[in-house]
């Protein structure tokens, strides 16, 4: 049977509130009075949040804490638990979730009260029986009205929506894709776009072709390497970057001279494009909670993730679907929280290798309800030579799959795999632009950088 009651719940929904001040407003609606909550000293501690509100003052661990009263801790309202509640927080985004559950509870034990009351009176078979049907109509009926207010406001919803469109042009960033930016505008701070893939299929390249571009347009830019160390990950970026270098004699080794003079330009271009300013690269950590502290530290405009399967996640389900449809929720929160892009790569399922085609869909994609429902936009990369050798290799499929504010559909990509280069398209792959003069481009001396 089923409790009526988690104190679990509201500690992790109290904590997080304590955390992110700001999530108070997005909960109370739900929590309206401390009596939502079970527990009395929960009830209290929710009285002390809400009067710190009014009153504008700091919400943190330590004001509360200095704050507490005789009265408080004779409620249960101690140091140590507020430091319990606060190391049980999740990510911001969630309280809203979190408040909801803890509202459902008390309109359950509202329920079990009435039904009590109800059958008490039965029992007692005073009254007229019709009298007492009617009676407890009208009580059960009444718990109707403690749903929470869902009243509309034209005003409120009109400025968001107004500034929603003027901010567009900030919110949006331009991949240099021309498909991308065709099908998406681009990618959207705020929104979360997925790439998924077959190993094999290019997904990693793409990720790091569209960092690249990020990076040389001057943003802010995170990597997370949950498969790949970041030793091979700068193998692949060196390869990139250069035009010159392959990744088959990266990884083999260097030892030509003009190989090595390649490679000390490009170890300089590096150096000054992906400096710490503006770039950081992450190959250990596994676990959300230390991925989105990084995030806030480093404030980036698109974080890459590579890939969120490997994430472990930091709440307590079992249910695999559960967690990663969690964690899509979290990164949602932290790409609206910070006001960055938010590009997750995706492991798809096995069946997509036993059509005939091969050509990946929504449902392929590894517990693919939780992820797709969540992403503003879902691509997927192909690589049709690696299914039918009679196509042609250097054509690599984009698929843009869902794109809540754009339109789906598809393009052919230039691919040169041991470049590691994505190209706009085919054409462009046989006709790549021409470099630039060097009036146009700083010039990197190798004899002047350090190998």
């Amino acid at each position: 049977m089923e409790k009526h009651y988690d104190e679990e719940l509201e500690n992790v929904l109290l904590g997080t509130v304590i955390h992110y001040p700001k999530e108070y407003n997005n909960v109370v609606k739900y929590i309206a009075k401390p009596e939502v909550f079970y527990q009395s000293k929960a009830k209290r501690l929710w009285e002390i949040i809400t009067n710190m509100v009014q009153d504008k003052d700091e919400i943190n661990l330590v004001t509360i804490s200095s704050s507490l009263s005789n009265y408080d801790i004779r409620r249960g309202v101690t140091k140590v638990y507020v430091v319990d509640v606060t190391t049980q927080a999740t990510i911001g985004g969630s309280a809203k979730i979190y408040a909801k559950r803890v509202y459902e509870k008390y309109l359950l034990r509202q329920v079990v009260d009435e039904a009590k009351s109800i059958e008490k009176k039965a029992i007692e078979g005073k009254g007229d029986v019709y009298g007492t049907i009617i009676s407890a109509h009208n009580h059960l009926a009444s718990l109707i009205e403690l749903k929470p207010d869902a009243t509309f406001n034209i005003d409120d919803e009109l400025i968001d929506a107004i500034n929603s469109i003027t901010d567009k042009e900030t919110k949006l960033l331009k991949t240099c894709y021309e498909s991308v930016d065709r099908f998406a505008g681009g990618l959207t701070r705020g929104e979360i776009t997925i790439v998924g893939g077959r190993p094999g299929h290019g997904k990693t390249t793409f990720l790091l072709n569209l960092l690249s571009n990020m990076v040389n347009s001057g943003l802010k830019v995170m990597l997370f390497n949950r498969e790949l160390p970041n030793s091979e990950m700068l193998k692949k970026l060196i390869t990139l970057e250069s035009g010159k270098l392959s990744y088959g004699m990266v990884r083999k080794g260097v030892y030509e001279e003009r190989e090595l003079k390649e490679l000390q330009r490009v170890k300089g271009k590096i150096s000054k494009l992906y400096n710490s300013d503006k770039f950081a690269m992450f190959d250990s950590i596994r676990d959300f909670g230390t991925t989105a502290t990084e995030i806030a530290k480093f404030k980036p405009d698109v974080v890459f993730d590579d890939y969120i399967q490997l994430i472990t996640p930091n709440g307590k389900e079992d249910n695999r679907r559960l967690q990663l449809e969690r964690l899509v929720n979290d990164y949602k929160w932290i790409a609206k929280e910070h006001e960055c892009a938010v590009v997750l790569a995706s492991q798809l399922n096995r069946g997509v290798e036993y059509r005939g085609d091969g050509e990946p869909r929504l449902s392929d994609l590894a517990e693919s309800g939780a992820i797709e429902q969540v992403a503003e936009n879902v691509f997927f990369v192909y690589y049709e030579h690696k299914v039918d050798a009679s196509k042609d290799k250097n054509i690599l499929r984009l698929k843009a799959s869902k794109v809540r504010y754009g339109e789906s559909g598809s393009s052919d990509l230039g691919y040169n795999g041991d470049k590691a280069k994505i190209y706009n398209s085919f054409e462009e792959y046989m006709n790549p632009p021409k470099e630039k003069t060097d009036e146009q481009k700083e010039i990197f001396d190798p004899d002047e950088l350090p190998f």
